[in-house]
């Protein structure tokens, strides 16, 4: 229920975040069915906020562990279907758990459900493809082994700038890898190789700095934007101090944007009402 909510109410508060959008290959994606997202990622936690958004069938998110260390915390995580993923940099003695969340990924899969990994292992404000960690390759010939018959479609969000509001961002999805493509099924180093080579070749294709094109949706954001101007200067004004450095502007702006625009909208209404 709080997933659903969030989802709806999130992708409303988008339309005030994000200027313009273009989506290409969303027909890759099936419409039931177990289905893996590879995706690349240059933004942090935004990237999996808008493929929720996006999406039309709920996505669990492979998230960094050291988020999940406060039970209240994994449990609301968890409800906002998030699993924990650990590198090295978190501790040795975190990597075994990755067998436990690789496993309920795997009855996700099952129950026909929608996984996102985040295949380079690690986030920067990038425009090129980072080299691919083992992680996808791993869980995907894993589940192919298994018998499970999971779609793994290599995704690129593309976003024209990183520190500021009214983006353009282009969304693709390249035709999926399937197990057909594979002469023999197993977790080998050979097939590790192979696979991540074709998912290297795909997501390099849909990685674009093309933002040339427009839609309908750039001319209402400019209207929206003269509107709540002055939400969007402090906003911006504080995050970036907080943010400095690091690549987590756009998720953390989105986050108060999220709780903030509600309490304009409510001054703005109790001013026009006491005018009244």
């Amino acid at each position: 229920m709080l997933y659903r909510f969030l989802k709806v109410y999130v992708g409303f508060i988008l339309k005030f975040f994000i200027k313009d959008i273009k989506i290409t290959g969303k027909e890759n994606i099936p419409k039931d069915g177990a289905v893996m997202f590879a995706a690349f990622h240059p933004n942090s936690f935004l990237d999996a906020i808008l493929l929720d958004c996006l999406v039309d069938r709920p996505i669990w998110s492979l998230a960094r562990g050291d988020a999940f260390k406060r039970e209240w915390v994994k449990n609301l995580l968890t409800k906002l279907y998030m699993m924990p993923i650990y590198r090295i940099s978190e501790g040795k003695e975190n990597l075994d758990k990755n067998d436990e969340t690789f496993d309920k990924c795997s009855q996700v899969f099952r129950e026909k459900g929608q996984v996102l990994i985040f295949s380079e292992g690690l986030c920067k404000n990038q425009t090129e493809l980072l080299p691919l960690k083992k992680g996808t390759a791993r869980l995907a010939l894993q589940s192919w082994d298994e018998g499970i018959d999971v779609s793994v479609i290599p995704t690129a969000l593309n976003y024209d700038q990183f520190t500021s509001i009214g983006k353009t961002i282009i969304l693709n999805f390249e035709e999926p890898i399937t197990k057909d493509e594979f002469e023999e099924i197993g977790v080998s180093g050979a097939n590790v190789v192979k696979f991540n080579q074709k998912l290297k070749n795909k997501l390099e294709n849909a990685v674009s700095r093309d933002f040339s094109f427009s839609t309908w949706r750039r001319l209402l954001y400019y209207p929206l934007y003269l509107l709540h101007c002055p939400v969007y200067g402090l906003l911006r004004i504080f995050v970036r101090s907080k943010t400095r450095g690091t690549v987590f502007f756009d998720s953390i702006y989105l986050a108060l944007l999220i709780i903030v625009l509600p309490l304009y909208w409510l001054l703005i209404g109790t001013v026009l009402y006491s005018l009244c």
